[in-house]
């Protein structure tokens, strides 16, 4: 009796619900069973993911300009700033940009104190500042710029180790090709790598070697992708114009100049700028550009990347390269798809003149990581300072509808 009108009083006051367990209840009383359904009832679906990037380095001028690019990107729903250094400012940057009327949160974190909070839950972490090429020798050998950026390089990846295990990494600070194997065997260390997770960004040259072909080939600018293999800096990157729907636009004059001007783009603008300092406004956009991307893979669809140095889980589909700058897509997992492109002659003999520079920079990088010693190993370690070459001057391309 007293267990029929505990039944009818729980109908009463409860609502009616169906469970969807995928189990068989055992529970002897239905007063509890009816409990244990309207529990079930209520969980509350699975929570909203934050969509969160990090940039470490923002207060750098590139960093600066990654958070502005960034902050006007609907894709990215917070964004936490952090700097380590003082001059910079960060708190005020994140203040600056926090004006932008778009629904993008931000906070800002100055000093390692703080490092857990901007790093925490982040879905993709953008490494960039430190220090660039700078007059009155532009192109600063990439082994010495490695040493100045080292411990900031460190830092960062041991911060994403401690409180980002499972972000995604996207290495900007420069020498890129060095620092990638610095953060992978770092990573490695803690037992966390994830070769689908950690990218050295290459995006900057992929775009300029696109506006290059746009221009020539009288396009839509953005419509000219240029894949970039082998590096990403200047003597180990190779941009693969041949690769692309409008090479027939390039003549064999225009077609060395162009690769070069991508390859030397850093020194040219390093020796015309005002303020002394590299491209730091190309290089924030495209860098902004890539992370979106990546976070646009990992929440809503497989989304297409720019070229950024990796490690291949097949060195020979990629001309024996274990580590190579291909173009990438970015699933939920991180890295889905490797585009390698195919190489014509030319091009393939400029990466096999760049893989023993590339294969030394990844050597350099992993020596510091593990603690082995870092033997030089380059036939003529001493470059010049860059004199500039010019270029033919060419008339751009007619699409053949114009031409009929």
């Amino acid at each position: 009796m007293l267990r029929s009108c505990r039944r009818r009083l729980l109908q009463a006051t409860l609502p009616q619900v169906t469970t969807k367990l995928g189990y068989k209840n055992y529970v002897m009383s239905d007063a509890l069973a009816q409990m244990e359904m309207y529990c079930e009832s209520l969980k509350c679906a699975a929570p909203i993911r934050k969509r969160k990037v990090t940039v470490y380095g923002a207060g750098s001028d590139v960093g600066r300009i990654v958070t502005l690019c960034l902050k006007m990107q609907s894709a990215v729903k917070q964004l936490s700033l952090y700097d380590d250094v003082a001059k910079h400012h960060v708190i005020g940057v994140a203040n600056d940009i926090a004006h932008i009327d778009t629904n993008c949160a931000v906070d800002a974190y100055q000093g390692r104190t703080y490092l857990k909070k901007a790093l925490t839950d982040a879905d993709v972490v953008v490494i960039c500042g430190g220090r660039y090429v700078m007059p009155p020798c532009c192109n600063i050998l990439d082994r010495d710029l490695f040493f100045q950026n080292l411990q900031h390089v460190r830092t960062a990846v041991i911060g994403c180790a401690m409180f980002a295990p499972n972000a995604l990494i996207a290495v900007q600070t420069p020498p890129v090709d060095c620092n990638f194997t610095l953060c992978k065997y770092i990573l490695d260390q803690y037992h966390i790598y994830n070769p689908k997770k950690l990218l050295g960004v290459n995006a900057v040259n992929s775009m300029r070697a696109g506006q290059m072909l746009a221009t020539k080939a009288n396009i839509q600018a953005g419509d000219a992708h240029v894949p970039i293999v082998g590096g990403t800096g200047r003597v180990t990157r190779v941009p693969v114009y041949s690769g692309t729907t409008y090479f027939h636009c390039v003549s064999p004059e225009d077609y060395d100049c162009m690769i070069r001007l991508v390859r030397e783009a850093d020194d040219l603008i390093c020796c015309v700028k005002c303020n002394n300092e590299q491209g730091h406004l190309s290089i924030g956009y495209a860098t902004a550009r890539f992370a979106t991307n990546c976070l646009k893979g990992l929440y809503e669809k497989p989304t297409m990347a720019e070229s950024a140095l990796v490690e291949i889980e097949d060195p020979s589909s990629c001309y024996g390269l274990k580590y190579c700058s291909v173009p990438i897509t970015i699933g939920d997992t991180g890295i889905v798809k490797y585009h390698i492109p195919k190489l014509n002659p030319p091009e393939l003999e400029l990466l096999k003149d760049s893989q023993h520079d590339l294969e030394d920079m990844l050597e350099m990088g992993r020596c510091n990581a593990v603690g082995d010693e870092y033997i030089e190993n380059l036939p003529n370690p001493k470059q010049p300072c860059y004199i500039p070459m010019a270029c033919p001057v060419g008339t751009p391309c007619k699409n053949k509808a114009d031409a009929a």
